[in-house]
């Protein structure tokens, strides 16, 4: 059991810092200008509506895509055992990191087709709360099996 959990443990980790590096990537083929071909008019209505997605996907996004997560892995805990309860748990951080990392590519683009920095922002946001709130540890994984246990 130990072992399944730090491999999930590990594999949560790989995961966000794939996340990072996609969106590391994302922004390095921005700053080579390869994707800015058609570049947005400045103080436009194309401008507007994308730094508008951009923001709105960052803030009701993350706190929707964290509350998901939360809602998802505490629901029905008592059929499971602790097998089915780690699968389940890296099933749904993964679809968070998933989801986290597309917001911020999302707002990554909106940055680079606008270069308004809002966007950047944005992707910045989602990047700290990444690190912050879903690098997982090892006393998070523990007391998640304490309550599949409990119940």
């Amino acid at each position: 059991m130990e072992k399944k959990a730090e491999r999930i443990l590990l594999f949560i980790k790989y995961s966000i810092v794939a996340s990072w590096l996609v969106a590391i990537a994302v922004a390095v083929c921005g700053e080579l200008s390869l994707f800015t071909d058609y570049v947005v008019e400045p103080k436009g209505e194309e401008e507007f509506v994308l730094n508008s997605v951009a923001i709105c996907l960052t803030i009701f996004g993350v706190p929707l895509t964290l509350k998901f997560f939360t809602l998802c892995t505490r629901h029905s805990l008592r059929r499971m055992d602790n097998d089915e309860a780690l699968s389940r748990l890296l099933r749904y951080a993964l679809v968070r990191n998933f989801t986290l990392c597309a917001i911020a590519v999302v707002d990554l683009f909106a940055y680079y087709l606008t270069f308004n920095i809002a966007g950047a922002m944005c992707a910045l946001v989602v990047g700290v709360v990444m690190l912050l709130m879903c690098w997982p540890k090892r006393t998070y994984i523990a007391s998640y099996l304490e309550k599949v246990n409990e119940e």
